[in-house]
């Protein structure tokens, strides 16, 4: 039950992380001289690369909590 809880942590972290860093990006190299473009190009990225960057989060919490790789999600022997 703990590595369910944990995936789903990861799967978050995963997910809302790459999609901020994606979007701060794109808004500040297309935001330079109007902030309009900044928010217009945020919701490009969104739309564009969203679906993506959500199966490649779950995709890689559902690996890394079966297979023990992520922290937190360490099979322990008590």
């Amino acid at each position: 039950m703990k590595n369910i809880g944990f995936g789903i942590l990861w799967f978050l972290v995963f997910f809302v992380g790459t999609t901020f860093l994606g979007g701060l990006i794109v808004g500040m190299i297309a935001g330079g001289n109007d902030p309009a473009n900044a928010v217009a190009a945020g919701r490009a990225f969104g739309e564009n690369y969203g679906k993506g960057i959500f199966l490649m989060s779950l995709v890689i919490a559902v690996a890394g909590s079966f297979f023990s790789w992520l922290p937190g999600t360490r099979f322990q022997t008590t």
